[in-house]
């Protein structure tokens, strides 16, 4: 064996190996993800194993014909396996009977090229433009699903297919007369690992695909349970508006009308008892108004938080301010309760962290976001790295569900503070779809 034999045979087995790496690679990846391109992956680069064990054993000294015959075998069908994966991949077509005429002329042409043919050209020029069309073919159809669908993997396999299949068209002047010896392989190793980097660009695709399908699925989950967490809270506020709270101004008339005909002794303690029916009157007309505000229902969202921040201001003595243009754009409706009840636990951190501090509320409304911004100059508190696990460890679970709650409706929280610096928290909701900013 000469030594430009033993640099071809180094060569393809450095081929060879990176191609088992490769089909290892893609079944692998069958099992993990059940795709079935990375199946037929897997089976295209095991011919292409099968291909470079033929040729291994005709360059090693053999020089059977045989081994030619099925290398010229495997090259063929390889090509196919990898267009079929590229079919399969981009569903843009079945399996057809008459595919089997493909299928068959891998053998068929290679058995009248090798054992009936004496002509070099006439034997291999047919071989090599149907190996050629098969491979451009293939980069075609990773293409044209490229150009219908953002996917780094199907660009990086067109481009390594299309290129490979006009690698192929020199076959018959320099790689068969042995000008390619060993750089042939050597460009087909990096064809191979270029495929093999379009493939784990397509998990990627595909990791990326399913996360946000899980995302999609959790926020509309989420939005689903703020819904009914509402209409719960609806369903409370009308059963004891209409029902509990007549109870109690059923029971007031009664006391009232007993009031009247008891002896004098009683009459202190039934007036004790109007005044405690009294109090729970209040105290159900407080619940539901928390359960669910009529103005937001009656008057719409800005009335709603002006006069949220006006009940605020008239229980403390600090000053407390509300601007707001005379208008707000239209956001759905999940997006003004998620507003509101945002305002609503803002104020309520305010009253408990900081009840001697000025805050006030500002309304506004740009680039398609309705804004709410609330500002104290209370003690404040260190927010750094003020994500939603940061506010659950820090014991901050009303600012926590504020964030829940307004993600739900596609919004954001921003909070910002620092020790005796006070507190800032900017909420913005988006607009009902279709409405001007």
């Amino acid at each position: 064996m000469n030594s430009s034999s033993i640099l071809e045979l180094d060569a393809a087995i450095l081929q060879a190996a990176i191609t088992f790496l490769a089909s290892g690679l893609c079944f692998a990846l069958y099992a993990r993800y059940r795709r079935p391109y990375f199946a037929w992956f897997g089976v295209a680069w095991t011919m292409y194993l099968a291909r470079l064990g033929a040729i291994l054993a005709f360059v090693g000294g053999m020089q059977d014909l045989r081994w030619l015959f099925w290398h010229q075998v495997f090259t063929g069908e390889t090509a196919l396996a990898l267009l079929w994966t590229a079919i399969v991949f981009s569903r843009a077509a079945r399996w057809r009977h008459i595919y089997w005429l493909a299928v068959a002329f891998p053998p068929l042409w290679s058995y009248i090229a090798i054992y009936r043919l004496d002509n070099f050209l006439l034997a291999a020029g047919p071989a090599v433009l149907f190996l050629s069309a098969a491979t451009l073919a293939t980069g075609v159809m990773f293409l044209r699903y490229r150009l219908k669908n953002p996917s780094n993997g199907a660009s990086m396999l067109s481009v390594t297919f299309l290129l490979w299949g006009l690698h192929h068209l020199d076959y018959p002047l320099l790689r068969a007369r042995g000008a390619w010896s060993p750089w042939g392989y050597y460009l087909d190793i990096l064809f191979v690992l270029g495929a093999c980097g379009g493939i784990l660009l397509l998990v990627n695709h595909e990791l990326a695909d399913g996360l946000r399908q899980r995302t999609a699925e959790l926020e509309h989950l989420s939005r689903r349970m703020v819904r009914q967490h509402e209409e719960e809270r609806r369903r409370l506020s009308l059963a004891l508006h209409d029902e509990t709270a007549q109870v109690f101004a059923a029971l007031k008339l009664e006391l009232g009308a007993i009031g009247e005909r008891v002896p004098e002794s009683l009459r202190p303690r039934v007036t004790s008892a109007v005044t405690l029916v009294d109090a729970g009157l209040r105290q159900i007309r407080d619940v539901t108004h928390d359960l669910r505000p009529s103005l937001l229902d009656d008057l719409g969202l800005l009335p709603a938080l002006r006069s949220l921040v006006g009940e605020f201001a008239s229980r403390r003595e600090a000053p407390t301010t509300f601007d707001a243009p005379d208008a707000l754009p239209v956001v759905s409706d999940d997006g003004e309760v998620a507003l509101y009840r945002a305002l609503q636990e803002g104020l309520s951190n305010v009253g408990r962290h900081a009840s001697q501090a000025p805050v006030s509320v500002v309304a506004s409304a740009d680039a398609g976001y309705v804004r709410l911004t609330i500002s104290d100059e209370g003690p404040g508190f260190d927010a750094g790295g003020s994500g939603l696990e940061r506010f659950e460890v820090a014991g901050h679970l009303g600012l926590a569900g504020m964030r829940e709650r307004i993600a739900a409706v596609g919004g954001d929280v921003h909070v910002r503070s620092a020790p005796n610096a006070g507190v800032t928290i900017d909420i913005e909701v988006p607009l009902a779809e279709g409405t001007a900013p």
